[in-house]
């Protein structure tokens, strides 16, 4: 049986989110710090899969984690996609002080 994902994007607080042809697209002058990127990766477990492009890749249990840099190595955004309760542990873990300073939690499906 196939997993049911859904999307969520950790970006940085204000940044514009437009639906564009290609996806999602996220615009702000700020990028996330290599902290939160740390942080997520020992708080949800993430083992690295590879990277290509400018993109990062690990996967968790039920989570994968994209992460996009920018042309001078800064983080971007992170794109999450999330299957079973992994999005209300991710949502928990983003509302703390290490994440919640600098970044949002975007799920679209939610708005």
């Amino acid at each position: 049986m196939k997993k049911k994902y859904m999307a969520a994007f950790l970006v940085p607080i204000g940044a514009d989110k437009v639906l564009g042809e290609d996806g999602w697209e996220f615009e702000s002058s700020q990028r996330l710090s290599k902290g939160i990127v740390g942080h997520l990766i020992a708080a949800l477990k993430f083992d690295f899969v590879e990277m290509y492009s400018g993109i990062k890749k690990y996967v968790s249990d039920d989570i994968g984690m994209s992460i996009f840099f920018d042309d001078d190595n800064e983080v971007e955004n992170i794109y999450f996609q999330v299957s079973g309760d992994s999005l209300r542990a991710l949502a928990e873990l983003c509302q703390g002080p290490e994440v919640s300073s600098e970044a949002e939690l975007f799920v679209p499906q939610q708005g």
